[in-house]
């Protein structure tokens, strides 16, 4: 089996619980999401070591939000991390957006720097209230312009952005809030794995439908041998 374009969201209770995950899953997939519950969580030291031991892809998911200098100082505290992937919100601006990749130059870094278009949990009544943007689609790809022209390496979008985002060939796209199979939650706009990584996203992120299932390695053959002849596994 080859390995899924994925990164898995390591959404356990316990650090505990996600490194076995980790030891599960590490040959099968592109790399794991640590979020905000696993690296603030105990023993979140571990569970990165374990991921990087693995050598998996590290994807640290921290969404960056500040004024450029404190973001720079807060990249510069990661860099014993070194991690492969970073997210900031790229509503910071340009400047921070400059600071980022200007501290992991300094450092020399390896780390991607992804940009948060739009949270999958908002909408267009939220994307009106927020930013006075009538539609997601139109802030997503004002965000989508700005990183491009601050030159981060790629975007955090939604699999119904896609599509609109295609003219950004040079950015690695990353669609969270997909779904292997369906099911209710609390994102309001989704999409299926296949549909986004068919349609310009280079890796999905896939979370509590994987790690909550009962058996999440046959979860994850079962969907293989159903998808096996799509684009959906690197090589």
């Amino acid at each position: 089996m080859r390995k899924f374009k994925a990164f898995i969201a390591l959404d356990c209770k316990s650090n505990s619980e996600n490194i076995k995950i980790v030891k599960k899953l590490s040959s099968l997939v592109f790399g794991f999401k640590v979020g905000y519950s696993a690296y603030y969580n105990k023993h979140s030291n571990k569970l990165i070591s374990e991921i990087k031991k693995r050598k998996s892809h590290l994807f640290l998911d921290l969404k960056l939000h500040d004024i450029p200098n404190t973001v720079g100082s807060a990249i510069t505290s990661l860099s014993k991390i070194n991690p492969d992937y970073l997210t900031v919100h790229i509503s910071g601006g340009k400047n921070m957006l400059d600071q980022s990749l200007a501290t992991i130059k300094k450092h020399k870094l390896k780390t991607n720097l992804l940009g948060v278009t739009l949270l999958t949990s908002l909408d267009n009544k939220d994307s009106k209230l927020i930013f006075s943007e009538k539609k997601t689609s139109l802030l997503v790809k004002k965000m989508a312009s700005i990183a491009a022209n601050s030159k981060i390496n790629g975007l955090i979008c939604s699999g119904q952005d896609l599509n609109d985002l295609k003219k950004y060939k040079k950015l690695i796209k990353v669609t969270p809030g997909v779904k292997l199979y369906r099911r209710k939650d609390d994102q309001k706009r989704v999409t299926f794995v296949d549909e986004a990584l068919l349609n310009g996203a280079d890796y999905v992120v896939i979370g509590r439908e994987l790690i909550n299932s009962k058996d999440p390695v046959k979860l994850l053959e079962k969907y293989y041998e159903e998808n096996k002849n799509k684009n959906l596994w690197s090589n």
